[in-house]
């Protein structure tokens, strides 16, 4: 039994999915190359600083691919949904971290929000599904 053939991609997809391996890998190497680094030896705060700029480039680079991906899906439905998407992930880590602050500020946790951006793209994540589920 023949199966039907699957679409192709759309060719901002495959942008997308190019810039998103390009900003992951890119991570993953300046990550263990920094960490590394930190931790064979004592760093000076100006390289420390460095490290930490140049770790969060690819992040801020996935950001980015989110947002060229928007720019450049030319399905207005698939847009709509992304918009969805960034938009309930935005809210969830907005909640997500003034409740944390609010814990904060009452004494229950002794730190506030850190790694914000994951919390984003775990929301991002999270939000896929359900905004495609009540579509």
């Amino acid at each position: 039994m023949a199966r039907a053939a699957s679409p192709a991609m759309p060719a901002y997809m495959r942008r997308y999915l190019r810039r998103f391996t390009l900003c992951m890998v890119s991570y993953i190497v300046i990550l263990y190359a920094g960490l590394t680094l930190a931790r064979g030896m004592a760093v000076p705060a100006p390289l420390a600083i460095m490290l930490a700029i140049f770790t969060a480039a690819p992040i801020c680079g996935l950001f980015w691919a989110i947002f060229r991906l928007l720019a450049e899906c030319d399905d207005e439905y698939q847009r709509l949904l992304l918009v969805k998407q960034v938009l309930l992930a935005t809210a969830a880590t907005m909640m997500i971290a003034t409740i944390w602050q609010f814990l904060v500020v009452y004494d229950v946790l002794h730190e506030g929000p850190q790694w914000i951006g994951v919390i984003w793209f775990a929301m991002f994540g999270v939000a896929a599904p359900i905004v495609r589920l009540r579509a």
